[in-house]
This record gives C-alpha cells, sequence and structure tokens, in this order.
C-alpha cells in the first residue's frame, strides 16, 4: 500500500464517522449501532495514521532504490561505451599501421633498381634456337602432333564424368558453375552420370549449375558431358 491510498482510506473513514455523528445528534432515538459503526471508523483512520510513518519510509526507500538502479544502469552503458571507443581507436591505429605497411612495401618495388639485361647474350641465344630451319620444321610438327593427341584425348567417350576432370577443372567448375559448394558439384555430377540421354543431362545441368556463371566454365563442363553420351561436340 502506498501513502496516496492510505490518506484516501483515512479521509473516506472519517468522512463516514462524521455523518453517522449527525445523524445520531438529529434524532433522540437510541442509535448504538450507528455509534459502533462510528467508532469503528475512528480507530480504522487512527490505525491508517499509525501505519503512515512506515509507508513514507518504504516510498523513500523505493525511491532510493530505483534511483540507485538509474545510477547502475547509467554506469553500464558509460562502461559499454568506453569499450565500443577503445576497440575503435584500435582498429583504427591497425588499419593504419596496414596501409602504412603497404605503402611501404609498394614504394620498395618501384623504387628497386631494374636489373641490367644482356643483349648481346640474347641475341646470342635467339641466333642458335632460329639459325637451322629444319630444326624449326620438326618442332612445329611435334607441336601439331601433340595438339593432335589431346583433342583426341578429349573426344574419347567416358563412363564417369568426374574420372575425366581434373583436379585443377574440378576446383574451377565448383568455383564458377556451383558457386564453391563442392557438395551440389558432387551431387550433380552423380545425377549425369545417371541420366539416360544428353537431353535429361542438360537438364539436370539448367536446374543444379548457378544462373549467369561463367560462359567458358559452362562449354567446357558441356563438353566433358558430351562425352558421356559418346556426342562430340
Amino acid at each position: 500500500m502506498d501513502l496516496t491510498t492510505a490518506v484516501s482510506i483515512i479521509k473516506k473513514d472519517l468522512e463516514e464517522a462524521g455523518d453517522l455523528l449527525d445523524q445520531l445528534s438529529a434524532t433522540a432515538v437510541n442509535h448504538m449501532a450507528e455509534l459502533k459503526l462510528a467508532r469503528s471508523r475512528v480507530r480504522s483512520a487512527a490505525e491508517m495514521l499509525a501505519v503512515l510513518p512506515g509507508l513514507k519510509v518504504e516510498a523513500k526507500a523505493e525511491v532510493e532504490a530505483e534511483a540507485k538502479a538509474e545510477a547502475e544502469a547509467e554506469a553500464e552503458v558509460e562502461e559499454v561505451v568506453e569499450e565500443v571507443v577503445e576497440v575503435k581507436a584500435e582498429t583504427e591505429a591497425e588499419t593504419k599501421a596496414e596501409v602504412k605497411a603497404e605503402v611501404k612495401v609498394e614504394v620498395e618495388v618501384k623504387v628497386a633498381p631494374e636489373i641490367p639485361k644482356a643483349p648481346e647474350a640474347n641475341k646470342s641465344r635467339l641466333a642458335d634456337r632460329f639459325n637451322d630451319s629444319g630444326r624449326m620444321v620438326e618442332q612445329l610438327k611435334k607441336v601439331r602432333q601433340d595438339e593432335a593427341i589431346t583433342s583426341g584425348m578429349h573426344a574419347r567417350p567416358i563412363t564417369d564424368i568426374a574420372a575425366a576432370i581434373g583436379i585443377n577443372d574440378k576446383f574451377y567448375f565448383i568455383r564458377e558453375l556451383f558457386s564453391g559448394d563442392n557438395k551440389a558439384y558432387i551431387d550433380t555430377i552423380t545425377r549425369l552420370n545417371s541420366a539416360a540421354s544428353l537431353g535429361e543431362a542438360m537438364r539436370i545441368l539448367d536446374e543444379s549449375t548457378v544462373m549467369g556463371s561463367d560462359p567458358a566454365a559452362q562449354s567446357s563442363f558441356v563438353d566433358v558431358v558430351r562425352r558421356k553420351f559418346n556426342i562430340n561436340g
């Protein structure tokens, strides 16, 4: 019970007791019940008056507790703000140090002296390489043979798409066609190996690969899939 409520109860009891006493004064009839009720209201008011000092103390304690809680909350907020400011200052200092280090490295790279070339030695090596025209013809023939062998290997039918993809191409396809999702790549390869036709395989690719991915990666991957169904590009 707060102080305001106690005062309101006291006021009501005193008003009712006063009304009862006024009624008794206006008549000569014996009204014992009214007298008892009036005494009860007066006693109730007296009891409430006795409680008032305690209510004041409680109210004061509540106010002090609220003030203390507010002060503690403000202190916590100030501590958090100070921590944020310290972290921000440390981050800015680290960033400045990194930028200075990068600028220093870049300046050192730009200032690094160039190593003089040996033009005479280069001319000599070029002359030795192209002096014999017959040797050049043989080298060109070998290059063409290597290209033909590579082309034949790429056109050879396969039974397992995963086995036909080299490790470098695998990571290339995962990055460009599957947004780096290795599981999606493996699941798609499994579905492609189980496809009954090239048309079904193309539908699987449309559903599984990323829209707008690298055209070169798409073309290379489709070439491997075509080999699975023994269809040359």
